[in-house]
């Protein structure tokens, strides 16, 4: 099993390795900027030597960078669009330089489904003709599944309409999410229902276009359109829906990364070992 936290860099990549590893995890994802303010950390070159040194000790197989929430391709032409193909041009390039497998980003919101969608394939494009990364071999940008909250695009129907517009010049994927996925209406408990899912993500997206999952339970119910993420095994989905998400041979072998709302890191140890269990991987080491 690939899975991991979500971790803080502002101590630098090697200190993020390092606490991945004591927490029973084999990947991390971090914020590629600050989720506020939207500013990036310069990443020295002796501090990326000493990450690569420090991946390898720690066998971390994956590293995925995560955009801020206020990210918004999607957005009408303006400072927060200007914003948006900025940040994800840069946050390319800078995942690139330390060898980060995946970018990760939520599409974004816009009332207008059909402009939202093109706004996001310009932006993609925009992306892929500024950062030789994306273009050339280096990370992957994965768009996230979303749980309809709002003006948010993020369905399956919404992702292979991007996909499908830039798949042959851009290196483009998908990440689940459990938790988005419950609340857009898949109900992870029931007999069947991965099954369903499975049959609607090979119809509009093709499961070779999925890369990595967001393991989260929920505070919200099914189909309740509301993002709002639990600890492992505590919420709506709970330990029967977890189960059969985590011992299913394509979902449960994907890269795992968690987005629980632990009060402080260590936490995440726990979130670690319960996944772990629920996948039959009890006491296994990474």
């Amino acid at each position: 099993m690939i899975i991991g936290p979500h971790l803080s860099i502002a101590k630098g990549l090697p200190e993020a390795a390092a606490t991945a590893h004591t927490l029973g995890a084999n990947a991390f994802q971090f914020f590629t900027r600050n989720p506020r303010g939207g500013a990036a950390r310069t990443i020295p070159a002796e501090e990326i030597a000493a990450w690569r040194k420090a991946r390898a000790e720690y066998g971390i197989v994956v590293a995925a960078g995560h955009m801020p929430y206020t990210v918004n391709l999607a957005a009408e032409p303006g400072r927060v669009a200007d914003f948006a193909r900025m940040a994800l041009r840069e946050d390319i390039a800078r995942c690139g330089e330390i060898g980060a497998e995946f970018v990760i980003v939520h599409p974004g919101t816009n009332p207008d489904v059909a402009g939202g969608r093109q706004h996001i394939i310009d932006a993609l494009r925009e992306a892929g003709t500024g950062s030789r990364d994306l273009a050339a071999g280096g990370p992957m940008l994965l768009l996230e599944t979303m749980a309809g909250q709002g003006h948010e695009l993020g369905s399956l129907e919404d992702l292979a309409f991007i996909l499908d517009a830039v798949e042959q010049e851009l290196a483009v994927g998908v990440c689940l999410d459990s938790c988005h996925l419950f609340a857009a209406g898949y109900d992870w408990r029931q007999d069947g229902e991965i099954d369903r899912f499975l049959a609607d993500l090979e119809r509009y997206v093709g499961l070779e276009r999925v890369r990595a999952m967001h393991l989260n339970d929920s505070k919200a119910g099914v189909g309740s359109h509301r993002d709002r993420h639990e600890l492992i095994g505590q919420g709506e989905i709970g330990a029967e829906g977890l189960r059969r998400l985590l011992t299913h041979p394509f979902l449960g072998n994907l890269p795992l990364l968690l987005e629980t709302p632990v009060d402080e890191p260590g936490q995440y140890a726990g979130e670690i070992k319960a996944a772990r269990a629920f996948a039959g991987q009890a006491g296994s080491e990474v």
